[in-house]
């Protein structure tokens, strides 16, 4: 690893580190507080000021390292954003795609997937996917949203802000000329953010959501009959927290979370699209993905897996979501099967692991 824990020559925080992939929490899914403070004022830390996530810049690992044989190089970016914020990125490439050419002298393709975190995690987060993917010959880009880990903010938004971040990213991956098929992979918030990104850019080729929200209100009134509030308040109670919660998110994050709705940009997309969720969450409930599934204008699947909101993603279903993009990115021949984690029968094999150093 290198010596200087630093991301583009900042030093990051050490306070809090964060924990590598499946031990990480995802941000909503610090819920326990909800029973010990108002329901307006959890409402407020869930919108915009969840626990922030921190780390050292030293647990993303050596620039250059191998995943089985597959030799991988890291490229620490830093983008600024529209609202005046650093974003720090990195993105992971097989080292044999870059700078290669073809036969006839044009640079090769690499296919590249987004990972989106949840709202009080990180970057450190896409650690449990980037493995499989760079086994398959797919990069991987990952950044701290505004307001994560270690990029500048104040407030995340649960979508609305990072959609224009997300933009940005994607500016920054077709300005390169070895750019290829991308794809965007969500969870939690990042899922949200996807959504209400997908609508406007149908060049993507393909997004996975897993447990995406439909409404913001919806996820708030099903939290206040939740198991997670120890005293459940009435329904007039609810509607004087969103309006207290709103006012202030107005103010201070400028946007107004009655206008997260996932499910309106779910009813315009048309990129193909994999929704996973978990079948044990009982913070955002599984209904939700099926709401979003049925209203999406697009090819898409759903599939649902074991474990809760918080729980590590199975390799069997990061599997599912790799030959999901595989196969919207045309990387289905070849003889890629017999050294990835899906044989050629589609069964689940040991895949190499990535692990960010805690």
């Amino acid at each position: 690893p290198p010596r200087s824990a630093r991301v583009g020559g900042r030093r990051a925080s050490s306070r809090s580190p964060a924990r590598p992939r499946g031990r990480a929490q995802l941000g909503m899914e610090r819920h326990g507080a909800i029973g010990e403070m108002s329901f307006d004022l959890a409402l407020w830390n869930l919108v915009i000021r969840p626990a922030r996530s921190t780390y050292d810049a030293a647990q993303l690992g050596p620039s250059e390292f191998k995943v089985g044989d597959v030799a991988v190089v890291r490229e620490d970016v830093e983008l600024r954003t529209t609202r005046g914020g650093l974003l720090y990125c990195s993105h992971f490439l097989p080292k044999s795609l870059v700078q290669k050419r073809g036969p006839g002298g044009d640079l090769v393709r690499w296919p590249v997937v987004v990972y989106l975190h949840g709202n009080s995690s990180n970057r450190l987060e896409a650690g449990g996917v980037v493995g499989t993917l760079l086994t398959y010959g797919i990069s991987l880009f990952c950044f701290d949203a505004a307001g994560c880990g270690l990029s500048e903010g104040e407030y995340v938004s649960l979508g609305w802000h990072e959609r224009e971040d997300l933009s940005l990213v994607l500016d920054h991956l077709r300005s390169k000329v070895a750019c290829g098929p991308i794809g965007l992979w969500g969870r939690s918030m990042g899922a949200v953010t996807a959504l209400l990104h997908a609508d406007r850019d149908p060049g993507l080729s393909a997004i996975c959501l897993d447990s995406p929200f439909a409404s913001l209100r919806r996820l708030a009134e099903d939290l206040a009959q939740s198991r997670y509030v120890w005293v459940k308040p009435p329904s007039w109670l609810v509607e004087a927290a969103l309006a207290v919660v709103r006012m202030r998110v107005k103010a201070l994050a400028d946007f107004d979370i009655e206008d997260l709705v996932p499910l309106e940009h779910a009813k315009r997309s048309t990129v193909p699209a994999m929704f996973m969720h978990a079948r044990q969450d009982t913070f955002i409930s599984t209904a939700h993905s099926k709401q979003l599934y049925n209203a999406y204008a697009g090819q898409k699947q759903m599939i649902t897996i074991e474990g809760d909101h918080n729980a590590e993603r199975s390799q069997q279903a990061v599997n599912q979501a790799v030959g999901f993009f595989r196969r919207n990115f045309n990387m289905t021949g070849g003889s890629c099967s017999s050294t990835c984690g899906i044989d050629a029968a589609g069964a689940q094999q040991p895949a190499p692991v990535v692990s960010f150093r805690p």
